[in-house]
């Protein structure tokens, strides 16, 4: 009986020997997973807002503020704020809101923002997983005072045209009217080998980074115009030189579809 006894105790012995690690493990797991839901100081709202144009002879920002999903590193965290000649128009006095410490900002120097394209260009270091996230985002300021004209338009267009074929869809894509420093117009059209717009599509997104001039990425998300066709506007090109460009359309029930492309721009005469 005893010898029965010692041999239950020692298998139970083995089994919580065996069951220690294995709960160990699936709590790591859990907790690599929910981070991994949550991880990166993502923008949750900027302001002034992406893409939008403001009135000179109205109010002008006196401030760029973010809000993240999580609490920047003041440290090691920035956003800085240029004209289209890539000078600095922010105080350099980057900052965290006392109040919410997932708001971050910097003051502008009013007296530098002329009619034209800003960029915004931010990184931030999350102080709740570590990991840095960097993008970028544009606004104008209007000629107008009600901001419903940028007065900045190219007087001859010298459109960007080209396409490829991606997973057998064929992608054609324009930049209208290609000048550097002034509002855009982004077209994709998609089509499968019989000439017909594929049903699936869920987003299409156009990013841009500028390398040399420290800018991106710039994201911006077409609006579906017509069957295949997207469209959108907007001062994301807001510097000459050469940009790197990506189209991603994402699909329903398939593989996103990517593709890169380079180009060199410059402004208008």
């Amino acid at each position: 009986m005893t010898k029965f006894r010692n041999y239950d105790n020692k298998r139970l012995i083995l089994s919580v020997i065996v069951l220690i690690p294995l709960t160990v493990m699936m709590l790591l797991i859990g907790n690599l997973n929910s981070q991994n839901v949550y991880s990166h100081a993502n923008p949750i709202s900027f302001t002034p807002p992406s893409n939008s144009v403001i009135g000179v002879n109205g109010t002008l920002p006196e401030k760029v503020v973010i809000v993240f999903s999580e609490r920047p590193e003041p440290k090691a965290s920035y956003i800085h704020v240029t004209n289209s000649n890539n000078e600095r128009v922010d105080k350099n006095d980057y900052g965290i809101n006392s109040n919410n410490p997932r708001e971050s900002l910097v003051s502008v120097d009013t007296s530098k923002l002329k009619p034209g394209i800003y960029t915004v260009s931010w990184l931030a270091l999350s102080r709740d997983d570590g990991h840095i996230t960097k993008g970028s985002y544009v606004f104008t300021v209007s000629r107008a005072s009600n901001g419903s004209e940028t007065g900045m338009r190219a007087k001859t267009n010298n459109d960007f045209v080209n396409s490829t074929i991606i997973n057998n869809v064929n992608v054609s894509y324009s930049i209208s009217p290609f000048y550097s420093g002034i509002n855009n117009n982004f077209t994709i059209s998609l089509s499968d080998p019989d000439g017909k717009a594929p049903t699936n599509v869920k987003t299409v997104f156009l990013i841009f980074s500028n390398k040399q001039a420290g800018l991106g990425p710039i994201s911006a998300e077409l609006t579906k115009a017509d069957e295949g066709q997207y469209s959108g506007s907007g001062g994301y090109l807001s510097q000459p030189g050469e940009w790197q460009a990506k189209i991603v359309v994402q699909r329903n029930e398939a593989y996103d579809l990517n593709h890169s492309f380079t180009f060199d721009i410059k402004n208008p005469s």
